[in-house]
């Protein structure tokens, strides 16, 4: 947050709210624990947002993304969090057209940031601008908003995906894509997991690509 503040960004920060799926791709930790509660708490009241993380084992399943939401706005009601927009991420990028998309606009979340390929950053989607989701299914407009994720670290960095890492070529990598969006004064959506700033380069990188 601090970081986020220095670059005068509003950063959004989703919590996993259940444990579906195989539990080694799971947190270990519950958002009812008193130190998660705080965390919250400290977030909103920074002017940071609050989302939704759903399980691993969610994707397929709208129920489970519907309870989790639900388990979600709970606690934070129950901590006096209040937002206008609810929004968050699928795990590890686990996501079936239109399944998953149709279960975020049932259980009533207002965007979804998920869509961008896990092995390499860029645009899947094609555009780094926010558009309404569509169901070719049932042929009707959501309510859901999709948000492009342009970059998640693990795609540049990870040892099976681009693995580009090297500090620089990283870098380089992400100042291109989000030059991009910036050439179209698009939003340039980056995803980074507090696991990838447990090092002095690490965080060096992330404060970088905020930077530049």
């Amino acid at each position: 947050m601090g970081l986020s503040e220095k670059y005068n960004l509003d950063s959004a920060f989703y919590f996993i709210c259940g444990s579906s799926g195989d539990k080694s791709f799971n947190a270990d930790y519950s958002i009812d624990h008193p130190v998660i509660r705080k965390l919250m708490r400290d977030i909103h009241s920074r002017g940071h947002e609050i989302g939704l993380h759903p399980s691993y084992g969610t994707f397929l399943k709208p129920e489970l993304i519907q309870q989790e939401y639900q388990h979600l706005r709970k606690v934070a009601d129950e901590e006096g969090i209040i937002q206008d927009i609810w929004g968050g991420r699928m795990h590890y990028l686990r996501w079936q057209q239109p399944t998953t998309m149709q279960a975020w606009d049932d259980a009533g979340l207002d965007y979804d940031t998920t869509l961008s390929y896990a092995d390499h950053a860029g645009f899947r989607c094609g555009t780094c601008f926010e558009y309404p989701a569509f169901n070719p299914i049932t042929n009707q407009m959501l309510h859901l908003r999709i948000r492009p994720l342009i970059v998640m670290e693990g795609s540049v960095l990870g040892d099976s995906y681009m693995s580009l890492t090297n500090g620089e070529k990283a870098l380089e990598k992400m100042t291109e894509l989000k030059n991009r969006c910036r050439q179209v004064q698009g939003c340039f959506t980056l995803l980074w997991h507090n696991s990838s700033l447990q090092t002095k380069k690490l965080k060096k990188l992330y404060e970088s690509i905020l930077e530049a």
